[in-house]
């Protein structure tokens, strides 16, 4: 299993893409969660602040896991169907 600490450096690495709806207020879970997780990512107080909770209580370290693993598959998938239809109106 991923550690922690290398699923935040992917993370970091995954290019976020904003919601198509400009009203956050109508954003679904995920994408408020996603949102989240994209600012924290880019505070290195965030994530030294995450580390230290879950140190403090182990078993949010499963909660902060799954989160990010859902993050980084829902970007990637996203942003490979992006990549896929550029290519598709290049050619």
């Amino acid at each position: 299993m991923t550690k922690l600490k290398e699923l935040l450096l992917i993370a970091q690495n995954i290019n976020y893409i904003e919601p198509k709806e400009p009203n956050d207020l109508k954003w679904t879970q995920d994408e408020v969660i996603f949102k989240s997780i994209h600012i924290a990512l880019q505070h290195e107080i965030q994530i030294r602040a995450g580390l230290y909770i879950t140190d403090l209580f182990p078993p949010l370290k499963i909660v902060y896991k799954s989160i990010l693993n859902k993050y980084i598959n829902h970007f990637t998938i996203l942003n490979q169907q992006l990549l896929q239809s550029s290519e598709n109106v290049i050619v």
